[in-house]
């Protein structure tokens, strides 16, 4: 569980289960990490760096997707190999919850990924 809030400026404080989340990312202009999940989006302090390993010695199994991105590997779905986008649910509409890997980590993210998470389907 991780206890986040609401709202980038505190809000209600939430737990979230950690394998619920699909992906954080930092975003510098509010100084805080952004949570994408099952249930919605939430926010904590600190870097993505810190939870990465944080998270990670807990037995997660999250990657770098970019420099201020980290991805849930369970969670992936499918990954598009021409726009470089992971994927959270079977069914993909212009309201799906997307996460871009950056050009230079997608080879590594790949083989990564595959071997982390077999069932990920390649599109």
């Amino acid at each position: 569980m991780l206890s986040v809030t609401t709202s980038q400026d505190g809000g209600k404080i939430e737990d979230i289960h950690i394998e619920n989340i699909f992906y954080m990312a930092w975003e510098g202009t509010i100084d805080r990490s952004i949570i994408y999940s099952t249930e919605g989006t939430y926010y904590l302090p600190g870097p993505v760096k810190y939870w990465l390993n944080a998270i990670n010695n807990m037995g997660y199994k999250f990657l770098h997707v970019d420099r201020a991105t980290i991805i849930n590997t369970e969670n992936v779905v499918s990954v598009n190999s021409i726009y470089k986008e992971a994927y959270f649910e079977n069914e993909i509409t212009k309201h799906s919850v997307r996460c871009e890997i950056v050009n230079h980590r997608y080879k590594t993210f790949m083989e990564e990924l595959t071997v982390m998470n077999p069932r990920v389907v390649l599109t």
